[in-house]
């Protein structure tokens, strides 16, 4: 996100506070699309950021556009399709920042297809990716925050699929419907330790920094949001970012739909 390419949100409008400066968030799958820009307002509030993705050259990018916000930031690269990736993930953090107070989960992908048609490993990528790697990472997360005795946040990213189904994503729907079940779970496990778990869905998002503009491929859903728009990276990171602030710490275990009302009614 920046000026040019997003005039609708101006350099110091909702970050001239940096109400998290001093905290530190690991964004995995930050170095396009979603991940890219929540990281960005995260930032822009202040908070010192790790990128993390697949390869070395858009991790080392992002890191320099986070840098250029102001803020710390590093990168580590991650296969999360694999748990053990995710292990190391997490220790690498650990081990770099002199605390973790913000945990994002969401690097996510799919495979389309007919539920019959899925092999094992295309099961195993998106289950791990989508799933078993946020809680992977959750874990070592929360016990670093238990450890520091000062809070923190999980936010987990989910898809309106979750509640009314893609065509041809039944292992990416099931799997992120098994992360709005373990957002509340981990909610309630770790409520006492002042840690505050959230999940966020994602509706038609068409505007994601790096991905192609492609009007025809969201033509049908914009028919059916009543809102009258399809969604921006920013109305996501806008999400993610209360569920950070201070005035969200009484906020748990909760999964804020995020569709312009895609999701309200019957299609005829």
């Amino acid at each position: 996100m920046n000026q040019s390419s997003h005039p609708e949100v101006p350099h110091d409008g909702p970050f001239s506070s940096k109400r998290l400066a001093g905290n530190t968030a690991l964004v995995t799958g930050s170095t396009r699309g979603l991940g890219r820009t929540i990281a960005e307002w995260l930032a822009r509030e202040g908070a010192n950021i790790v990128v993390s993705g697949r390869d070395r050259e858009p991790v080392a990018a992002s890191v320099a556009a986070m840098r250029r916000l102001g803020v710390e930031a590093w990168g580590i690269t991650a296969d999360l399709a694999q748990s053990s990736e995710a292990r190391r993930l997490a220790k690498e953090t650990l081990r770099l920042v002199p605390r973790l107070d913000i945990l994002v989960n969401n690097a996510g992908m799919s495979i389309r297809g007919h539920f019959w048609d899925v092999s094992d490993e295309e099961w195993d990528e998106q289950v791990n990716v989508n799933f078993r790697s946020p809680f992977v990472l959750a874990q070592h997360a929360a016990r670093h925050m238990i450890a520091r005795g000062r809070g923190g946040r999980i936010i987990n990213i989910s898809t309106i699929g979750a509640h009314s189904v893609h065509t041809d994503r039944a292992v990416y729907d099931s799997a992120k419907g098994a992360v709005e079940v373990m957002t509340k779970t981990m909610a309630y496990e770790l409520a006492p330790y002042g840690i505050q778990v959230n999940c966020v869905v994602p509706g038609a998002i068409a505007d994601r920094p790096g991905a192609p503009h492609q009007p025809d491929l969201w033509a049908g859903a914009l028919r059916n949001i009543p809102s009258g728009r399809l969604g921006r990276a920013e109305d996501i990171a806008n999400a993610v970012r209360f569920f950070c602030l201070p005035e969200s710490d009484f906020v748990t275990g909760q999964t804020l739909l995020v569709d312009g009302g895609h999701g309200l009614y019957l299609h005829e």
